[in-house]
């Protein structure tokens, strides 16, 4: 199963939704849970202020509501691109990592998703 095109079309259609329901005015907007309880903000706070901004083709807007949402993007954009390869070539490309540098790419993504949350916090999104 080519798992990459599969969420791709999983995502178009949530995304095709969601457009829809912004371009007819019904996109909900509900307050943070997180937020309202502790005063901060959750780590994917601004996601979806993100997102609005994008439909509005602000870039940098969106980008400075959530860093890691883009971060994010780019990286499920490669990820799909390899998919389109897969299908198209029939060849798989296989990545390996040591030990060692699975470890370094694990504690890489915490300490992003860390910095992202404290850049949230410091921008008071």
């Amino acid at each position: 199963m080519n798992l990459p095109l599969v969420y791709f079309l999983v995502a178009g259609v949530s995304g095709l939704f969601v457009y829809v329901l912004y371009l007819l005015g019904r996109f909900p907007q509900f307050p943070c849970v997180f937020k309202t309880l502790t005063g901060y903000p959750c780590p994917t706070c601004g996601t979806t202020r993100s997102v609005m901004h994008l439909l509005h083709f602000d870039i940098v807007t969106a980008f400075l509501y959530n860093p890691l949402f883009f971060l994010g993007g780019i990286v499920f954009g490669i990820w799909v691109i390899y998919g389109f390869y897969m299908l198209f070539s029939r060849k798989k490309v296989e990545v390996t990592f040591t030990k060692n540098e699975g470890r370094f790419l694990k504690w890489g993504i915490f300490l992003l998703f860390i910095l992202n949350w404290l850049y949230l916090i410091a921008a008071g999104i």
